[in-house]
């Protein structure tokens, strides 16, 4: 009984198959690995160009508010309202986009960063099962 144990494991190649399994998986694990790596790299470059275009924007909006403020102070002859109103029209546009986060930053913001991601591995998929049949 157990030489014809040892005969049929031989003939089946299971420790070929057995090795070529885990040698399979293991190479699934370094592409799905390799697949969060880019991923991951491609949200931080994200978030580091989005952090330089709001930094330039609040500068932009610093320095033009700042004009504006100047200039409706000499309009208005006053060393102060101007500012004023600047500043209320800032605290204003601050308001809506608190109030309407979502519709505004939220929802663009995870459909950019995501939708690119959910799509990217919907190919794949498709691809990879293109390539099993």
């Amino acid at each position: 009984m157990i030489k014809d144990k040892e005969a049929l494991i031989r003939l089946l190649n299971l420790e070929k198959i057995v090795a070529n399994l885990t040698k399979f998986i293991e190479i699934k694990l370094e592409i799905y690995e390799l697949k969060l790596k880019e991923q991951l790299a491609n949200i931080i470059s994200s978030i580091a160009v989005l952090m330089i275009i709001l930094s330039f924007g609040f500068l932009v909006l610093f320095f033009a508010s700042m004009a504006l403020g100047f200039y409706l102070n000499s309009t208005l002859n006053s060393s102060f309202l101007g500012f004023l109103i600047i500043g209320g029209l800032n605290l204003l546009i601050c308001i809506l986009l608190v109030m309407m986060r979502d519709k505004i930053i939220t929802n663009p913001l995870f459909q950019t960063f995501f939708s690119e991601t959910l799509i990217k591995e919907s190919d794949e998929q498709d691809s990879d099962r293109e390539n099993e049949d």
